[in-house]
């Protein structure tokens, strides 16, 4: 039987997703902002789409960290559960 997920380790989960995604999203419009800088503004556009970057990053390695710890958990109450229902968390 597959254990069943707490709902806060799901919700914590989401939140993570979303934030990464918020960040790729970031990413796009610096890049942009970067390309489209007039030569003058180029260095500061640049810092900041590498900025971007660095926060996509940590909100990336974030959210797998967070499955890692999901399928850890889950691997171990898999390994516990002896027929009966097994919740992560």
């Amino acid at each position: 039987m597959t254990p069943a997920i707490r709902s806060d380790l799901v919700d914590r989960l989401i939140e993570l997703y979303c934030d990464w995604r918020a960040g790729c999203e970031h990413v796009r419009t610096a890049y942009k902002r970067f390309v489209d800088a007039p030569a003058s503004d180029r260095a500061a556009a640049f810092a900041a789409y590498t900025a971007a970057l660095d926060q996509e990053e940590s909100a990336s390695e974030s959210y797998a960290s967070q499955i890692r710890m999901i399928q850890s958990r889950a691997a171990g109450a898999a390994a516990l559960a002896s027929g009966a229902d097994a919740v992560i968390g």
